[in-house]
């Protein structure tokens, strides 16, 4: 196969590296989803987890730190809220980013439509990110489906809001995973089958 002017050929250095993101890529998810199923079962049992109601989201404390040191790189000059605000949606999008990039090497080593499922699902995924990280930024909350378009909280209350956007992230970094692990699991039958 050739892209360009480079000729590709399985187990080349340059096919070696996309396997390889692929596969860093795919594992970053993994502890990315897990945040998520964390926060979302937290959500989901309230006072009952005693570690926060529902209408604040649990981060781990490293991922709440990762979030606040990117509000001072992106905002410096702005109030806490708004720091953290924007630092957990730059973070948002730079993991699906990451996610995105890593399953687009996937479909690079694996042709398989359920791979190609994957890499749909998480654009759209990133695309709601662009626009909650762009609306953050110039409207100043963030406005995307996961927000209701920023109505969730005119519609209900905090934890009405915050159960909006925990179970929608919760589903959406969901979803891809499966696509990806059976196409995956369909490209090794049908190489052990050759």
């Amino acid at each position: 196969m050739t892209i360009g002017a480079v000729e590709i050929r399985a187990g080349s250095p340059f096919a070696n590296a996309i396997a390889i993101a692929a596969g860093l890529g795919l594992l970053f998810q993994i502890g990315h989803f897990a945040e998520h199923a964390l926060q979302f079962a937290i959500w989901v049992l309230g006072d009952l987890s005693t570690i926060c109601g529902r209408a604040t989201p649990w981060m781990s404390p490293w991922a709440t730190e990762l979030v606040r040191e990117i509000g001072l790189v992106v905002v410096p000059d702005a109030d806490p809220q708004r720091r953290m605000m924007l630092g957990m949606e730059v973070l948002h999008l730079i993991g699906n980013s990451i996610f995105l990039v890593g399953l687009a090497c996937l479909y690079y080593c694996v042709r398989s439509r359920w791979v190609r499922w994957a890499l749909y699902i998480e654009t759209f995924h990133l695309y709601e990110h662009a626009m909650l990280t762009a609306s953050a930024f110039f409207v100043g909350k963030p406005i995307g489906l996961s927000t209701l378009f920023g109505g969730a909280n005119v519609i209900g209350d905090r934890e009405f809001a915050v159960g909006c956007r925990v179970s929608w992230h919760f589903v959406m970094n969901l979803l891809p995973m499966p696509f990806a692990m059976v196409g995956i699991m369909e490209h090794r039958r049908q190489g052990a089958g050759t």
